[in-house]
């Protein structure tokens, strides 16, 4: 990954090559922003200009030893730590390290992943990952060593907000005083998730999310994709990279989402509690990840409802039968119940981070909307 590989942030780029260019590395940065902003390309584009040997002013060289091992991400002295949890392969103790070909394969194949995506590559979407006190060990341990080849060391640390909080006092110490030419690039995409203490000893790099010119030059230089389909793209992804390769790709599990919203909201529409339930059962199945995903497509969905109620078809970003769908949806969604929809969908999702019974959760959301769809507007 190059800076001129990652979509948009063109002043990041370069207060970061000027950072790199004065020898003025902060020691610990946090780059905040959810999977649409390209956080984790920025960050590795950044770890590979810091440790290229003949650095342009605008990117690195691609040509110099260190550019040749970042092509496979092999640099010896950058040190990738991600949340993880036991799979088929390992069951028992878990670290980094064990998944490292994995991670290694995601990023070379795509930077700009999903969470979720992740858990699916590790093949643990049912659990819960965290970045747990082996992890933590192993990053003291490589601080100990000398570098290889860099003057710099760089700790790549993923999703820092699902490092397991009895293991954090071990990075602490680390994170305020870390020994020379140590770089920690954390990547998080909520800072109301990551500790006080760890915001605390970290520069913050606030990623926005590209608008919509800066996807369709991707789309179409990047991920060579014709024009008025990369258009259409562009649009509809409201800026969201993530979400732009999601719609170029023609995400079955997009598809499954619109299809599985579309009947849950005819059941409650209709207050069928047993057709409810047997939703509730079906979709409890899923993993907790997946559930939050499709709880935010439902968001996305509700959001769309009211700009076309409120007679803004031009900021509608959907297509096909999603569109349709809004159509005869929107009447049901309004100024008087959004916020109480809005609020219980955030408060699911915030429970079923912290392992709430999905079918408890799912239950109570569903007759929640049974009442807030009787809403009338008024």
């Amino acid at each position: 990954m190059f800076f001129r590989d990652v979509i948009g942030q063109h002043r990041l780029k370069q207060q970061l090559i000027r950072q790199a260019a004065d020898n003025r590395i902060s020691h610990a940065q946090l780059f905040l922003g959810g999977d649409d902003t390209g956080a984790v390309a920025l960050a590795l584009a950044y770890a590979r200009y810091i440790h290229c040997k003949d650095r342009g002013k605008d990117d690195a060289c691609g040509v110099c030893p260190s550019c040749v091992k970042y092509d496979k991400l092999a640099h010896p002295d950058i040190h990738f730590f991600f949340p993880s949890a036991p799979n088929d392969e390992h069951k028992k103790e878990i670290s980094s390290k064990l998944f490292t070909d994995r991670w290694r394969d995601l990023l070379l194949n795509n930077p700009y992943f999903t969470y979720y995506q992740w858990l699916q590559k590790l093949g643990v979407e049912n659990k819960q990952a965290i970045i747990n006190a082996n992890d933590c060990n192993d990053i003291i341990r490589h601080l100990g060593m000398k570098s290889y080849e860099s003057p710099h060391k760089i700790i790549f640390l993923y999703m820092v907000e699902k490092l397991y909080h009895s293991a954090a006092p071990k990075l602490l110490k680390v994170l305020e005083e870390p020994p020379p030419n140590t770089v920690f690039l954390v990547i998080s995409e909520n800072k109301d998730r990551v500790l006080n203490t760890i915001l605390s000893r970290t520069q913050i790099v606030k990623l926005p999310v590209p608008d919509e010119a800066e996807v369709l030059q991707a789309l179409i230089e990047h991920y060579h994709i014709e024009e008025k389909r990369a258009k259409q793209i562009a649009f509809l992804s409201g800026g969201s990279i993530t979400e732009a390769l999601r719609l170029s790709q023609q995400d079955e599990e997009q598809l499954a989402d619109f299809e599985s919203f579309r009947e849950w909201m005819r059941h409650c529409y209709k207050n069928d509690a047993a057709h409810i339930i047997r939703w509730v059962e079906a979709a409890s199945k899923g993993g907790r990840e997946k559930q939050k995903s499709f709880l935010l497509y439902g968001l996305k969905i509700f959001r769309m409802a009211l700009l076309h109620n409120y007679k803004l078809q031009e900021l509608v970003r959907l297509e096909g039968e999603e569109n349709t769908f809004i159509q005869g949806f929107s009447p049901f969604i309004n100024h008087k119940n959004t916020i109480q929809i809005v609020e219980a969908f955030d408060e699911a999702i915030m429970h079923l981070e912290r392992n709430a019974n999905p079918r408890i959760l799912f239950t109570d959301l569903s007759f929640h909307l049974v009442r807030q769809m009787r809403v009338k507007a008024g």
